[in-house]
């Protein structure tokens, strides 16, 4: 439990610098997100509209 512990308390410290990287890249504007995937705020968008209108996934399962 005692091994645990520290490995814990290094990663925590590992943790608090990739933090800070991350605030200074955000201050800077250079974080980029991944374009690749659509947002899960789309895929939110997408459920409700099936869920409206059933038809939708008849249409994509053809």
């Amino acid at each position: 439990n005692q091994r645990e512990i520290v490995e814990n308390k290094r990663l925590g410290s590992v943790l608090a610098h990739i933090q800070q990287q991350h605030e200074e890249l955000e201050q800077q504007n250079k974080r980029n997100r991944s374009q690749k995937m659509p947002s899960r705020r789309a895929q939110k968008t997408v459920i409700k509209e099936r869920n409206l209108n059933p038809v939708l996934d008849l249409e994509m399962s053809v």
